[in-house]
């Protein structure tokens, strides 16, 4: 995947030896203008990548305050990962070379790509432009431990532990890593490791791999031994969803989704491990989301919060995108399952686009399993966009199918309370309201809007 400089074409070699010149004399802004054109028409050009973003970097300055957001890119589903790389270089690194998001959309992009050169650029540009980031460390030193660098881990984990003398997690990376590595240069090659993995011992090991009360200490093991099949065959697919899963199941979430998302590759008709992606990335982005929410609600008046903030609102951004783009796609492969349309519609009312959504949910009615579902998001949907007659109508035809006060009818008539409170119907809203009341005292603010109507 990696291009030479002989192998550019020669309009290149020529723009990459002036390039050259000019980073000799420091004329960094001349670099970027000779350099980009070449990595964007040539995403293996790693070395021109390298002195590219350098130079980048000299030029936006150590005491810049590097954004979060990837704003000046617009993704199109229509493009190839090569791209959207050369879109990120014109319309984001130029200006933010650092950039945490663009740097991780890159990393994805380039495994997607079968490149793990560019991933491993992409992590360590952002371990350059937040050194202190010791989540992305860790993904880089699992990323190394992947392609078989455990030597690069091992001082990945080092770095960490600089950091935060404390992580426990890194300090066992570090031993595996320095183990992994002694393995390797005492010259256990490939060959002879799928050798050794043939003997009695394998069928045991594999028994074990299956049940679900392995110890922190035996899954660390497989791994380590799945890691080193993988280098011996990295495009046998029971290997890496092997792999996949053993680090889904010790927390390791990006790097278990980064290899999910190539076993896909080896197998894009797999629609199983494709909803397995799915299901991760959302877990992923969940707890990206819920760590970002944390930090803001935790210190309010940091100096980064709005930096922090618009990060929030970028992966909420992309979430919504990915996940409607993803139910789409369900919806097209099966236009007739109304539970995929309901998922649809689920999709575009979290995304805000309510207009979008009201279709695939009236369509989602007839499904007798999502029709109570669908007619409350129904209403939820016309009350977003104020058409608060038709809200009524729908949760008042939700409330009349549900003949018991379970969690969904709770649920219905509170929504419906309110919006017979927009509404001016203050006396059918507290009618709503006391209909919970007699049923769950405890339920939300009821207690509270049923008793001070009566002071």
């Amino acid at each position: 995947m990696i291009v030479q400089e002989a192998e550019l074409d020669p309009k290149y070699q020529a723009l990459w030896k002036k390039a050259l010149i000019s980073a000799e004399r420091k004329n960094w802004d001349y670099v970027i203008d000779q350099v980009l054109p070449i990595v964007t028409a040539n995403v293996g050009f790693l070395d021109g990548r390298k002195l590219l973003r350098s130079a980048e970097g000299e030029v936006v300055g150590s005491g810049k305050k590097f954004s979060f957001g990837l704003s000046g890119l617009k993704p199109s589903s229509k493009k190839d990962p090569a791209e959207t790389i050369a879109d990120m270089e014109e319309n984001v690194f130029r200006k933010d070379p650092f950039n945490l998001n663009a740097n991780e959309q890159l990393f994805d992009l380039a495994m997607k790509l079968q490149f793990p050169e560019l991933a491993s650029f992409a992590l360590e540009t952002i371990r350059g432009g937040h050194p202190e980031n010791t989540k992305n460390m860790h993904k880089l030193a699992q990323h190394y431990m992947a392609v078989g660098l455990p030597e690069k881990a091992a001082a990945t984990y080092n770095a960490i532990l600089k950091v935060n003398p404390r992580d426990m997690e890194a300090t066992q990376g570090e031993k595996n890593a320095a183990a992994s590595g002694s393995i390797k240069n005492q010259g256990w090659g490939s060959a002879n490791f799928k050798d050794a993995m043939k003997d009695s011992g394998e069928a045991a090991k594999l028994e074990m791999l299956s049940r679900q009360g392995m110890t922190q200490e035996q899954m660390e093991q497989f791994l380590a031994e799945t890691i080193e099949q993988y280098n011996a065959d990295q495009g046998n697919i029971v290997i890496v969803k092997r792999m996949s899963d053993l680090y889904e199941r010790l927390g390791q979430l990006d790097t278990a989704l980064m290899f999910y998302d190539y076993a896909l590759t080896l197998n894009a008709g797999d629609v199983a491990l494709q909803r397995k992606v799915e299901i991760l990335r959302d877990k992923v982005q969940d707890l990206k989301i819920a760590d970002y929410e944390r930090e803001i609600e935790t210190d309010p008046d940091a100096p980064d919060i709005d930096d922090k903030r618009a990060q929030l609102a970028e992966i909420r951004r992309q979430r919504a995108s990915v996940v409607i783009s993803e139910a789409k796609t369900r919806v097209d492969r099966n236009p007739t399952d109304k539970g995929l349309r309901y998922e649809l519609g689920q999709a575009y009312f979290n995304a805000g686009m309510y207009g979008e959504a009201l279709p695939e949910l009236q369509q989602a009615k007839s499904n007798p399993n999502m029709r109570i579902k669908a007619i409350l998001m129904l209403g939820r949907c016309f009350e977003r966009k104020n058409m608060n007659d038709l809200a009524k109508t729908s949760l008042l035809e939700a409330s009349k199918e549900l003949l018991v006060m379970d969690a969904t009818k709770k649920e219905v008539l509170y929504e419906l309370a309110n919006v017979l409170e927009k509404m001016g119907d203050k006396a059918a809203s507290l009618d709503a309201l006391k209909e919970i009341y007699n049923a769950d005292y405890g339920y939300r603010d009821v207690a509270h809007r049923v008793e001070s109507s009566y002071s």
